[in-house]
């Protein structure tokens, strides 16, 4: 019976260690999801702030809570098993080694977003574009700190 048990562990194994890989690369896509999603939004915004389309402010304003709500997902996908990922990432490895700096850049964008979520909606575009700045340079500064070019 030991036998039976110690052979099936064995076969069992590769399958737990594949869902093992499988987790972290599970996470990976999920914070690249959860970026792409909120850069979708972002960009519609922009071109409303820079008149390339007409500003809708309901729709201005659906989106930007959409980044707000999108931007509180993506630190959950940053997980030590997935510093070794064989997924392509833009991520730069200095991020594991700074990841306080690296928390601090998340929690400035869940505040910018929160900020402009809660000014989104007016009538004039211009009352909003030091916030979509703000927000903008949020992103651009981890970004600049953290993200490989393409």
């Amino acid at each position: 019976m030991k036998k039976l048990i110690m052979c099936a562990g064995l076969l069992l194994l590769p399958m737990l260690s594949n869902a093992q890989e499988q987790r972290s690369d599970d996470y990976v896509e999920y914070r690249q999801a959860a970026f792409n999603a909120m850069g979708w939004h972002f960009k519609k915004m922009g071109a409303m702030i820079q008149g390339r389309i007409p500003y809708d402010a309901a729709e201005f304003k659906r989106r930007a809570t959409a980044v707000s709500v999108l931007s509180k997902l993506p630190g959950e996908g940053f997980i030590d098993e997935t510093k070794n990922t064989e997924l392509p990432t833009r991520l730069k490895s200095e991020m594991w080694y700074q990841q306080e700096r690296f928390d601090q850049y998340m929690q400035n964008l869940i505040k910018a977003t929160a900020e402009l979520a809660s000014k989104a909606g007016a009538e004039d575009k211009d009352d909003l574009r030091s916030t979509y700045g703000n927000t903008a340079r949020q992103c651009k500064s981890c970004h600049d700190r953290f993200r490989e070019s393409s």
